[in-house]
């Protein structure tokens, strides 16, 4: 019986050392439910193959993505629409006699935010880099003009002026810096809403921390590290560290 374990161990680890591992990597750390989130494994051996079976007088045309850059990654977006942790992956497959292998890679989903203005602040980590991730809803406010031919209004109404998304400071203390990699903004209606309700505008800003090598403490969050906080919020106590 150790004979055999021996070998299928033997067998196992040979297997493994012929397969080569691919890397799969999301577009959003933690995601709501509701939100897209985008896969994408890179295969540029399937570039460089069909580059040496076409030859050199062939143009080859590279996806682009959400950030503009070029990339040869296969991609496919998710929307989740369940709040749970899953677990994606390994997916394993055979290419022109060589065999790859995907690490396995866990998404955090969360549940919808209440239709309700507020501030929400959260940190996260995925694939050893940690993000704070911003949301905020703001009540939007009708903008119905009477005109001759009849009215104008924009569905869901629009961010009253003079009121702005909160920000994060760049630098949030001495050895820590925040990098914007990410941020959107859109207008969210009930579900129950009508044609013409007034909605909410929503932003969400993602932030790569990133620390310098003698940083050795901690940050609590606070209203210092903001710009155009609004009035009423509650962040909690997030702590920084490395």
């Amino acid at each position: 019986m150790k004979k055999i374990t021996f070998l299928l161990l033997i067998f196992c680890s040979l297997n493994a050392v012929g397969q080569k591992k691919l890397q799969i990597e999301i577009d959003n750390p933690e995601p709501r439910v509701g939100q897209s989130v985008t896969f994408s494994i890179n295969v540029d051996f399937l570039t460089d193959y069909l580059k040496k079976e076409l030859g050199k007088n062939v143009d080859f045309t590279r996806s682009t993505s959400i950030f503009g850059m070029q990339s040869d990654d296969f991609k496919r977006v998710i929307i989740f629409q369940k709040a749970k942790k899953y677990e994606i992956g390994p997916f394993d497959f055979e290419f022109n006699g060589k065999k790859y292998s995907t690490e396995i890679i866990e998404v955090n989903v969360l549940p919808k935010l209440p239709m309700e203005n507020g501030l929400w602040l959260r940190i996260t980590e995925s694939d050893g880099q940690q993000y704070l991730i911003l949301e905020q809803l703001i009540s939007n406010e009708s903008n119905k003009i009477d005109n001759e031919n009849g009215y104008s209004q924009t569905i869901g109404g629009v961010k009253p002026e003079g009121k702005e998304f909160a920000e994060l400071n760049e630098e949030l203390t001495e050895g820590v810096e925040l990098s914007n990699y990410s941020s959107s903004s859109n207008t969210l209606n009930l579900e129950e809403a009508g044609l013409f309700d007034v909605g909410f505008s929503y932003s969400i800003k993602k932030y790569k921390i990133k620390f310098e090598e003698n940083f050795n403490g901690e940050h609590i969050i606070s209203e210092t590290d903001f710009n155009n906080l609004p009035k009423k919020f509650d962040i909690g106590k997030i702590k920084i560290k490395k």
